[in-house]
């Protein structure tokens, strides 16, 4: 009896306990709704034909509200071996007694001046797996796009791979991306048929430096790259289109994320070198700047949360990423001190009056669902939201809105 009547009372206490819940966290979502989610009257006429009025004021110095079309090299360029191409080919694999056709299967990439070509994926399981090998070839020919190789055979591997990116495997050959490096125009040619005025696209930082400047830049700087950058911009104009230039679209150089990349001082320094160089290259081409695209989802997801490559936390910096000497602080503040140092070299190199420099923010929605989720939310917020922009507020020129929609 006594058993029977333990069991009884834990039910009725864990019944309890699960009401007392359901019913706090009713409370707390609807106490927070009603302070933070109030309906409101649109001020726009959905049936009107003219949804908003853009004022611009000449006379105040505004050039005019436009839409763009966006891409980051990470997203769009072939040969380049950066972080992400290498955190999608980081596999666990274990093996197996029969080779087996794998999906995707990618080696190493390697560096050939001018581009990084990666070698193409298996089709069918072999004993030996034929790739192409980039060959090194003349500083011209490599700024017009030009490439040659030899094929290569390797053995076939007999593991089988389970891949960080699962997207990896959605076409034949993912690491063309989008071949914007080696063919622009297909991408420009889409984009100008949108009507926009405004082509935002980036310069990749690892295959300007595809090795950390130890010995200084002249053994390191990749400067056939470079030309091939300010080739392609000069397409983008060509098409009739402003270019708005990306320094830092959440590619850190494998060689800095091995040594701890923003949460290092010495990262800024390597940054101002890679951005003196372009700045130097192709300020005179480039109507809008974006030092960073939102450097705070950056340092979530790579120091944080460890989801993106080139963080790699562990457990001590995941719990107290949060706090003020946490790592999403110290590496959001060599950021913003990056950033200062960008604007203001962007402008002394600009012609007076020229340079317009700013960042890309991401503007996101976030709503608790019940009694635990407000504290979480709040503190996000407070740590995204504002501070970055309050930090760096008297160095934009403007302030870019990314958003997606609510979370």
């Amino acid at each position: 009896m006594s058993v029977i009547a333990l069991f009884t009372a834990a039910t009725k206490l864990a019944g309890v306990l699960v009401t007392i819940t359901v019913a706090a966290n009713a409370f707390s979502f609807s106490v927070y709704r009603k302070k933070n989610l109030k309906r409101f009257r649109s001020p726009i006429n959905d049936s009107a034909d003219v949804l908003a009025h853009f004022n611009i004021n000449p006379s105040e110095g505004e050039k005019g509200f436009f839409f763009g079309l966006a891409t980051a090299p990470a997203h769009v360029e072939d040969r380049l071996n950066d972080a992400w191409l290498q955190f999608a080919e980081n596999t666990e694999s274990h093996e197996i007694q029969q080779p087996q056709t794998a999906d995707a299967i990618m080696g190493s990439a390697t560096g050939d001046g001018g581009s990084q070509q990666a070698p193409l994926p298996q089709r069918e399981a072999t004993k030996t797996n034929k790739r192409k090998k980039s060959l090194k070839i003349a500083i011209e020919a490599q700024i017009r796009g030009f490439e040659k190789y030899i094929e290569v055979e390797e053995p076939t591997p007999t593991e089988q791979c389970h891949h960080n990116v699962a997207a990896w495997h959605n076409v034949p050959h993912p690491e063309e991306r989008q071949r914007f490096w080696s063919d622009p125009d297909t991408e420009l040619k889409l984009a100008k048929n949108t009507g926009v005025q405004v082509f935002r696209m980036g310069v990749d930082w690892s295959r300007i430096m595809p090795e950390e400047p130890l010995g200084g830049l002249k053994e390191t700087v990749n400067f056939a790259a470079l030309e091939r950058y300010k080739w392609i911009i000069n397409r983008v104009r060509s098409y009739g289109m402003n270019v708005m230039l990306t320094l830092f679209h959440h590619s850190l150089p494998p060689w800095a994320g091995e040594y701890g990349g923003w949460k290092l001082e010495k990262t800024v320094d390597y940054f101002m070198e890679f951005t003196r160089l372009v700045v130097d290259s192709v300020a005179d081409i480039v109507d809008y700047w974006v030092t960073f695209n939102e450097p705070h989802v950056f340092c979530m997801l790579t120091y944080c949360a460890g989801a993106w490559p080139g963080g790699n936390p562990d457990m001590l910096e995941v719990a107290t990423s949060a706090l003020p000497t946490g790592v999403f602080n110290q590496t959001m503040n060599w950021i913003a001190i990056a950033h200062t140092k960008a604007y203001d070299y962007i402008h002394e190199k600009s012609k007076p009056g020229s340079a317009i420099v700013g960042v890309a923010h991401h503007v996101s929605f976030m709503r608790p669902y019940g009694l635990f989720d407000v504290a979480a939310v709040s503190v996000a917020n407070s740590m995204t939201l504002f501070p970055f922009l309050d930090c760096i507020s008297d160095k934009m020129d403007y302030i870019g809105i990314n958003y997606y929609g609510q979370d």
